[in-house]
């Protein structure tokens, strides 16, 4: 359903009677006005990250869904962008497959030529706007990267074992278009917990020169008119030593 600017008392009392969400679904968690000062992190200020990622299939943007295995061709750096080619087996078809991430100053990404991995890819073109998220694993399941970016609500299962909430402290859900950042709360077991708003980057350190950073690039609610969240989030593991 399209967000309407402007409603008067009248005729949102009658929508109030029915459904009123641009989405069914809603991301867990805060969803009431907060009390007190608001965090400074609300306030609009120069992001610190805005880029985000991208899995393309023969060096473009197509629908797919897929989990498959990977073997890992070149890994280049190049104006701030991380470039992984990669060559996925379907079933004994080759498919070229190129992840781009922004380059982390922490380091540059812990995965090597060479290296077989999994990656569990998904892009969808809706027309007015896309979904992608992606998974890439080892054959234990262990995290090297991944990432959301959609109009509707957070996956948290895409991050595992990372958990994360999405908490709703900048001020009230409504209907008045007015995007408003979400606080991300991270955490890895042992860890103390990371908080992040749009615009903002983080890191959990693993040990043995290695780092799992974070970027958010969007994490907003008030949004229309697609839906009344949206989200770019993704981490990747890097080489810190």
């Amino acid at each position: 359903m399209l967000c309407i600017r402007g409603l008067n008392s009248s005729v949102f009392a009658l929508l109030l009677a029915g459904p009123l969400a641009c989405s069914g679904e809603k991301s867990e968690g805060t969803d009431g006005p907060p009390t007190g000062e608001l965090p400074a992190e609300c306030s609009e200020a120069e992001p610190v990250v805005e880029d985000s990622f991208a899995v393309l299939i023969d060096g473009g943007f197509k629908d797919h869904d897929f989990s498959l295995p990977c073997t890992i061709d070149a890994v280049t750096t190049e104006m701030g962008t991380s470039t992984t080619s990669l060559t996925c087996d379907d079933a004994g078809a080759s498919i070229a497959v190129t992840l781009t991430l922004p380059v982390a100053p922490q380091g540059d990404v812990a995965w090597a030529v060479g290296q077989t991995l999994t990656l569990d890819s998904r892009y969808a073109d809706l027309e007015v706007t896309a979904e992608r998220e992606f998974e890439l694993r080892g054959s234990d399941g262990e995290l090297w990267a991944a990432g959301q970016w959609q109009d509707g609500p957070l996956k948290p299962q895409v991050f595992q074992p990372l958990t994360v909430g999405a908490e709703a402290v900048c001020g009230p859900m409504d209907v008045d278009m007015a995007p408003r950042s979400y606080r991300l709360d991270f955490e890895l077991a042992g860890q103390p917990q990371l908080s992040l708003f749009s615009g903002q980057r983080g890191e959990f350190a693993l040990g043995a020169g290695e780092s799992l950073v974070i970027d958010v690039p969007d994490a907003r609610y008030n949004t229309c008119c697609h839906d009344t969240e949206s989200f770019s989030v993704f981490v990747r593991r890097v080489k810190t030593g």
